[in-house]
């Protein structure tokens, strides 16, 4: 076995991606990072041990760093690698990926650089330089090819990171405010925001995830910050990223983080239940909290309910994550990417994992499958109702409040922000509404489904 790949967290070199004779990937920590005071492992799937960590577990962790689908295909395309070349995809755009490692270079600091978006699109007005970005993202996604740009993001869906500068140039960790800059991140610089455009065949997607996001923050579910950013013609959803933080001497920082697909060891491929090969199944993704602190174990099954609650149908394994950071306990890392599929009857209306052992649209879960998910994770069953009741009370309390913040966005459109927050209490309340029919008509009665 070579190292094929050394893996960097700054200037430290965490380990080295491996392969083998027969191909297969495996990954080695170096000495010297399993010295460091406060060194965090790569996943809780590879404990900070020395040997080779297996293929199973490296192979699938190093896949879900990459976009999939199409996205994937026109990146792997544009470097004339196989798309089953993971490492070597990695190598080429790996400087920048989702959590705190660099793949075949180390992150240099004196050499970070960032191109306002304005002089790299070569127009005045911020707003057309962004729209020019998202056209350019259709070409080549993650700005595959251009000078210094080492970037890496998960999932399918067209996305961008860039990084917000104030008005003297420098980053700062925060959403976009009057007077900051949209730049493009070099040279291993770290992003400070993820942009999502608009897309037409989800018409209101981008107020639609912001409406949830911030109505999550305002019922006490911790969740990524988000607004909107008009782009011309278009306008798209800014997210300002968890795992990055400012230090103590005011310098931006990566922190390591990893999805809940590569806590369990499974590709971007299954992280949907369903499947050929099966995907974590509800039971899977709530026992994953074993590994953090209770509270956070507690929120973990807010943001599950969250989700069914919104009907956020593609809450899939990837779509919630683990912080592991410098010197101190894995944490629950904040709610991200939900946005309620109820406008869009064309898209998949089923949710990711099934529900009380079968497949289930949101309009079909009911007071008992509230048991069975209680019964996955040792919680006594009226604590959970209890607790849907009470995230069903703050989502219409909040209601107005949130709409009303989201529609004076600038890019917004209040049609669509109405739309998303009237489908979103309509099912929080009727799974209410079942959930009082049954405890009124005498719980446990031996009803099935």
């Amino acid at each position: 076995m070579i190292p094929a790949a050394p893996v960097w967290f700054d200037a430290l070199h965490v380990g080295d991606v491996i392969v083998g004779d027969d191909g297969a990937l495996g990954f080695a920590y170096t000495e010297n990072w399993l010295a460091t005071e406060g060194a965090f492992p790569l996943s809780l799937t590879i404990p900070l041990e020395n040997g080779v960590h297996r293929s199973e577990i490296v192979s699938p962790w190093l896949a879900n760093l990459l976009p999939e689908e199409e996205q994937l295909y026109i990146l792997t395309n544009s470097l004339g690698l196989d798309r089953a070349d993971t490492l070597a995809v990695l190598n080429e755009v790996g400087g920048d990926t989702a959590g705190a490692l660099s793949f075949g270079v180390r992150s240099d600091r004196s050499a970070w650089a960032y191109t306002p978006l304005t002089e790299s699109y070569g127009v005045a007005d911020p707003e057309i330089a962004l729209e020019r970005h998202f056209e350019d993202l259709t070409r080549r996604p993650l700005l595959v090819g251009e000078e210094g740009v080492r970037l890496s993001l998960a999932g399918g869906q067209r996305k961008s990171a860039l990084a917000v500068l104030d008005a003297n140039g420098m980053p700062v960790l925060r959403l976009p405010d009057d007077g900051d800059i949209l730049a493009i991140p070099r040279h291993g610089a770290p992003s400070t925001i993820i942009l999502k455009p608009d897309n037409p065949i989800l018409p209101g997607i981008v107020e639609n995830e912001t409406y949830c996001l911030r109505l999550a923050k305002a019922v006490g579910i911790a969740s990524a910050e988000a607004t909107v950013l008009p782009a011309g013609s278009r306008n798209s959803i800014c997210v300002l990223r968890h795992d990055r933080r400012i230090s103590r001497t005011g310098a931006l920082q990566r922190v390591h983080q990893e999805d809940f697909a590569q806590a369990n060891g499974v590709p971007p491929g299954r992280k949907y239940e369903r499947g050929t090969l099966r995907g974590p199944d509800l039971a899977t993704l709530l026992a994953t909290g074993r590994h953090l602190p209770p509270t956070d174990a507690l929120t973990l099954l807010d943001q599950l309910i969250f989700n069914i609650l919104a009907a956020n149908t593609d809450a899939h394994a990837k779509n919630y994550s683990v912080l592991l950071p410098v010197g101190a306990w894995p944490r629950l890392a904040p709610l991200y990417d939900v946005s309620t599929v109820l406008p869009w009857p064309h898209v998949v209306q089923y949710f990711a994992q099934n529900i009380a052992g079968k497949k289930r649209k949101p309009a079909n879960v009911d007071a008992r499958h509230w048991d069975v998910i209680a019964g996955t994770v040792g919680y006594r069953p009226a604590d959970v109702r209890k607790r849907v009741q009470d995230l069903v009370d703050r989502f219409v309390a909040h209601r107005v409040a949130v709409t009303e913040a989201i529609k004076a966005l600038p890019g917004s459109s209040g049609g669509y922000v109405e739309e998303a927050a009237g489908l979103v209490e309509e099912n929080a309340l009727r799974v209410a509404g079942r959930l009082r029919r049954k405890e009124n008509s005498g719980y446990g009665c031996g009803s099935r489904g």
